[in-house]
């Protein structure tokens, strides 16, 4: 049955719910991307084609649902690497979530000059946007996002 197997890329992860659920687990991406090397789990949770995420909690394997997921804190080297760009500017922010959950970190904005407000990056986001911290990033989705500060 190997020839079936699908080769895979694990990614670990906490994963916050929107039940309040926190999930210490292992998220699936593919081994490599249209884009040239691995898929990033950014990419993944953006990819509009699919409700559902893979992943791993110990030895059970089951699918989250896109929607349900308020935050994902990634923490592995080679994909903090990968989404953090040169280029753009940093913009130091707090953010409130849905459900009482406050994160400070930053945006990497990388827009035209004349669209580079935090307001205008949010406007344009995709349905996760990457919040940098120290040695970690935060995927927050979007539609849980309440407010949003400056963190200077």
């Amino acid at each position: 049955m190997l020839e079936y197997q699908v080769p895979r890329r694990e990614v670990a992860a906490t994963v916050v719910l929107d039940d309040g659920r926190t999930l210490e687990c292992t998220l699936f991406t593919a081994v490599s991307s249209p884009e040239g090397g691995p898929q990033l789990v950014i990419d993944r949770l953006n990819d509009s084609s699919e409700e559902f995420v893979p992943v791993a909690g110990g030895d059970d394997r089951f699918l989250v649902s896109k929607p349900g997921i308020v935050t994902v804190q990634i923490t592995q080297r080679d994909e903090l690497q990968a989404m953090e760009s040169d280029a753009g500017r940093d913009a130091p922010v707090r953010l409130s979530l849905a459900g009482g959950i406050n994160l400070v970190g930053r945006f990497r904005i990388v827009m035209p000059p004349e669209r580079s407000r935090v307001i205008d990056f949010l406007n344009e986001a995709s349905r996760f946007v990457p919040l940098f911290g120290e040695d970690r990033v935060t995927l927050v989705q979007r539609g849980y996002i309440v407010t949003v500060r400056s963190a200077i």
